[in-house]
């Protein structure tokens, strides 16, 4: 009998042990800080693009140079520098899907043709 009773107890404390082990290792994993779709929220980024649309007022689609289309929501407290149309150049900050500032890029001037040369005079 005292075999039996020796046995279960190396049993239990053999068990017990390897409990406290991985108690250990759990209360050493660090939490994450933060869940990953704020960190997503809480840095700006800068989209740049040519705009395929335009809702005033609402929103503004921008197809960037890779062929991806971002869909932005604008509000009233979005800086808009310059004209928002279609076919514009821009720059939009945002933070997810609301745009908080869209810099459109300026015109360029279309270049001036070359002068024709002047006439040879002869005398």
């Amino acid at each position: 009998m005292k075999k039996v009773w020796l046995f279960v107890v190396s049993i239990l404390t053999v068990a017990a042990l390897a409990g406290a082990g991985l108690a250990a290792e759990t209360m050493q994993t660090p939490a994450p800080s933060k869940p990953v779709h704020a960190r997503k929220m809480g840095v700006p980024r800068i989209t740049m693009g040519e705009v395929t649309a335009v809702t005033a007022g609402k929103n503004v689609s921008i197809k960037d140079e890779k062929g991806k289309t971002h869909r932005f929501n604008i509000s009233k407290k979005t800086k808009i520098d310059g004209e928002l149309k279609v076919g514009s150049k821009v720059d939009v900050t945002a933070m997810g899907h609301w745009a908080h500032e869209v810099k459109v890029a300026a015109a360029q001037a279309p270049a001036a043709a070359p002068a024709a040369p002047a006439a040879a005079q002869q005398d």
